[in-house]
């Protein structure tokens, strides 16, 4: 025999915790346990439901009208309690419990809600075993979950009523984590008559609350109403919602089909008049509205909502999962059951069959093993804290979630554009082998492509994908849709995990990180698989939005679209481009050079001196320093960014000073090397100004009218579509930064600045518009056109500027500056965002700030260079080199 004891809120109220403790209670005094219930209010004269005469009862607060003393201790708010947590505890019940729970003496106290808990864990003896029942979705609910986090640790057992809830309270908690067990709720002790399942009506119950979503029920009910005459809704509960679903059902015009009869204290009778039980909460625990009907064989149909619908029902069995949220396919489901007598049949004997497990003597067995185990557990004398620290974690009965964020260290070298494509022909294959109803909604902008399979095959896809060969770096995420919590793991293993949900959407995407460190393919290789329930005309309804349709017509005629490579099945529609697109051909233009070579250092000494009189500044660091024009193979890995993210570009041009780097393939069909004398006036030449260069860039042999100009330290760092630099219109995007121009005339400032100031001006001159800002020293979308025009427009800054060999007072910076505020003033761009980071090696912290960027969570990386450093140049070089290999480990096909 086991003294056990239970800390209930209001042992004399309607809730569902309380009945399902009373329940247990009863079961184990049955049992032959010593059972005492210890409730810390008392609201009516009775207890609503019937509590064996050899349980012990006792209530510390009467809340009761004409009973309640100390009406100023109520109104005060608790102290062991925060109103936060839960705002029916008051300071009247602070000064019971602490008269009370210290001479409580069972061998184990239950509690059943986490206020309770915090209350029993601050005031009971030490040696006392505490258990605590979890009898709500935890994961989706706010409150109570800080007194549930903060103390479920210091429980000897925490139990739950789903894996799901038990799997998130040990994520939560960690090694902190105590036994975790999962029980589910006991049904009601007695007898419990069983449905004919003859009368029409669909029967639910619940308080009438925005959590229920009984609009939702009504909605859908309104959809079938017509096709199904003889059937009626019924709700039962009473709630701040009733006037809102009684409008609702008056608008429907089923004001006589659809009842609200409030409350009933005979709910077993009234599942025995049920042909089919419905729920369409937003979240559960573990609704004993399903296990009630089921105990009467009605068939359940219900949202596949967190928790407890998925651990109930099983799928075509003893119920019907509905995708959260649907109304169409709540609907549709709804009807399917109405209308076919075998399915209400078949699935009600499934209930009765599923309902045994819940049988309250047979959970109160289980229950007697915990108590046991936790009792024989705790060491002789030892407290709560003490047992909970020499024990460390057992969170036996508990399932970690499936898999994590780190895949295999291995990813097989493979690059983006190889990964969409693999995982895409994965995804379509395994889809071709289910249905032949599948197809194809392209991804836009950036978006992941989405495999569109009915949601009637899903069952089977999971399966064929669990026996699937995919690559070591794939992983499966379930993406947490309508409350549920966002999990990942390997593909077989939750692919049959999933098998008992009806969630909408998998993704198919590599491992986020690898071997530790954020993977090359873990951003821009994700594809979608959608599974469209059947609406009530037939057609798959799609289960968020996406950049074409909302549904579509099942057996639609398919064109073949190309995506990633593949020619596979879409709409007619989906195969033309749409306005968040771009199809204009984009090249790449970098300036290059190599300050270590000396035949360019000779040339860069002479000019200098040749200079030198015309211009004092031309001598400085800001203009000719070695920082400047420093090398560190930046440009090989810029390319490689260009091949890994970016395998769109048509062709690459490299402007340089007769110069080639020795690992450039220069007769690769995508590379273009062009020689300052192509493009500049004899009389400009030799240059060692990078403005002077952007005045010219327009002027490259076999240029595309789009392209992107990047400096040689400019990387990008995850995929990017072309959209990122180009609309649809052919308009080009300018990234604006932060940071202010500022006042002041052009001279006595750095050259950037100086430069930005003289753009200023002219603009200002010609449009009567003031630039503030800088731009984002990053890549640089251009319209050889608006170069042309600007060069033109401006034609004796810019020739002058060409003409300066050295960076000078009298610069613009064209392609930098200018020409992208000139489009913004023109119509020709458009502002627009992309996530840079400028990594100064100068600093203390470059370190760190290289290993931060290898976190990947940027658009693009500018490596900057500097005249002077925080620490050795050797040290600075190792650190640079360490970081380009490890950021960009892939060769591209023009390198030797």
């Amino acid at each position: 025999m086991v003294r056990v004891g239970f800390l209930v809120f209001n042992l004399a109220g309607p809730g569902g915790t309380s009945r399902s403790a009373i329940t247990q209670a009863n079961a184990l005094a049955a049992r032959g346990h010593d059972v005492q219930m210890v409730s810390v209010t008392r609201s009516a004269d009775r207890p609503t439901y019937d509590i064996d005469p050899r349980v012990r009862t006792e209530f510390l607060v009467d809340v009761r009208d004409g009973h309640r003393t100390d009406p100023e201790l109520h109104r005060r708010p608790s102290l062991l309690v925060p109103p936060r947590w839960d705002p029916q505890f008051s300071a009247v019940c602070d000064v019971a419990l602490e008269e009370r729970l210290p001479r409580l003496a069972p061998d184990v106290l239950v509690t059943v809600t986490p206020s309770l808990l915090a209350a029993a864990e601050q005031l009971v003896d030490d040696r006392v075993v505490l258990v605590h029942q979890e009898h709500r979705s935890s994961s989706d609910r706010v409150a109570g979950l800080e007194p549930l986090l903060t103390y479920g640790a210091r429980a000897d057992v925490v139990a739950l009523l789903t894996e799901s809830a038990a799997a998130w309270l040990a994520e939560q908690l960690g090694d902190a984590a105590p036994r975790l067990v999962v029980l589910p709720n006991p049904l009601p002790q007695g007898y419990v008559p069983r449905s004919r399942l003859d009368d029409p009506v669909i029967v639910t119950a619940g308080r009438l609350v925005g959590e229920k979503q009984f609009g939702h029920l009504v909605r859908a009910f309104a959809r079938i109403a017509p096709l199904v005459p003889d059937w009626r809704l019924r709700i039962f509960g009473d709630g701040p919602q009733r006037g809102q679903l009684q409008a609702l059902t008056r608008k429907a015009g089923l004001f006589d089909r659809v009842e609200l009869p409030g409350t009933t204290h005979d709910l077993a009778g009234e599942w025995a008049k049920a042909s089919v039980a419905a729920l369409c909460s937003r979240a559960e625990g573990y609704p004993l509205v399903l296990q009630e009907a089921m105990a009467a064989g009605v068939p359940a149909v219900s949202y596949d909502c967190p928790s407890g619908p998925r651990e109930i029902i099983d799928h075509e069995v003893n119920g019907l999962l509905v995708v959260p949220g649907s109304e169409e396919h709540l609907a549709a489901t709804l009807l399917r059951v109405a209308t076919d007598d075998d399915l209400r049949r078949r699935l009600g004997e499934g209930a009765v069959a599923t309902a045994a497990s819940w049988e309250a003597d047979g959970l109160a067995q289980q229950w007697e093993q915990v108590f046991a185990e936790a009792v024989a557990a705790r060491p002789k004398g030892a407290g709560r804290l003490a047992a909970r620290v020499s024990a460390g974690s057992t969170t036996q009965g508990a399932r970690p979630d499936v898999g994590g964020t780190d895949g295999p260290g291995d990813w097989g070298h493979a690059t983006p554009a190889q990964a969409r494509r693999q995982v895409l022909a994965l995804a379509t294959s395994v889809a071709d082998d289910v249905t032949d109803e599948w197809f194809v909604v392209p991804g836009v902008a950036g978006a992941a492509p989405v495999v569109v399979v009915p949601l009637a095959a899903r069952a089977a896809y999971l399966r064929a994908l669990a026996t699937a060969a995919p690559p070591a770096y794939l992983g499966l995420r379930d993406p947490g849709d309508h409350g549920w919590p966002e999990r990942r793991g390997p593909v077989a293993e939750l692919a049959q995990a999933l098998l008992r949900a009806m969630t909408p959407r998998i993704v198919l995407e590599p491992w986020p990180t690898s071997g530790g460190s954020a993977s090359l393919l873990g951003q821009g290789c994700a594809v979608e698989v959608q599974f469209w329930a059947e609406g009530l005309g037939g057609d798959l309804v799609a289960p968020e939005p996406n950049a074409y349709v909302t549904r579509a017509a099942r057996g639609s005629a398919t064109a073949k679209r190309r995506v990633e490579g593949l020619d596979l099945p879409s709409l007619p529609l989906m195969t033309l481009p749409t306005l968040a697109e771009t199809s204009v051909e984009v090249d790449v233009v970098y300036t290059w050079v190599d300050g270590g070579d000396p035949s360019w250092a000779e040339r860069q000494q002479q000019r200098l001196a040749d200079w030198a009189g015309q211009s004092g500044a031309a001598a400085s660091r800001a203009s000719s320093g070695r920082a400047r024009f420093e090398s560190r193979d930046e440009l090989r890995y810029s390319l490689r960014s260009l091949h890994l993210f970016a395998p769109w570009v048509r062709r690459v041009h490299i402007v340089t000073d007769r110069q080639v780097p020795p690992w450039l393939d220069a007769e690769h069909p995508q590379i273009h090397v062009v020689d300052h004398s192509e493009i500049l006036p004899a009389d400009a030449l030799s240059t060692f100004n990078s403005h002077s260069i952007e005045t010219a860039l327009h002027r490259i042999p076999g240029l595309a009218e789009h392209f992107v100009y990047f400096n040689d330290d400019m990387l990008l760092g995850r995929p990017l579509g072309p959209e990122r630099f180009f609309d649809a219109a052919g308009r080009f995007a300018v990234f604006t930064a932060q940071h202010l121009v500022g006042l002041g005339e052009p001279g006595g400032q750095p050259a950037y600045i100086t430069a930005a100031l003289r753009n200023r001006w002219l603009l200002q001159e010609a449009f009567g518009i003031a630039v503030t800002r800088h731009l984002v020293h990053a890549p640089y979308p251009q319209r050889v056109s608006v170069l042309a025009e600007v060069a033109e427009r401006f034609a004796d800054d810019v020739e002058a500027t060409a003409r300066a060999p050295f960076r000078s007072e009298t610069d613009v910076s064209m392609v930098s500056s200018l020409a992208p505020f000139y489009g913004l003033m023109t119509g020709a761009a458009y502002e627009a965002a992309l996530e840079s980071t400028f990594i100064d090696l100068a600093t203390t912290n470059v370190g760190l700030v290289l290993e931060q960027a290898l976190q990947r969570r940027q658009d693009a990386v500018c490596i900057g260079d500097h005249h002077d450093y925080a620490m050795e140049m050797a040290k600075v070089d190792r650190l640079v080199a360490d970081f380009f290999e490890r950021y960009l480990p892939i060769a591209g096909p023009w390198e030797r």
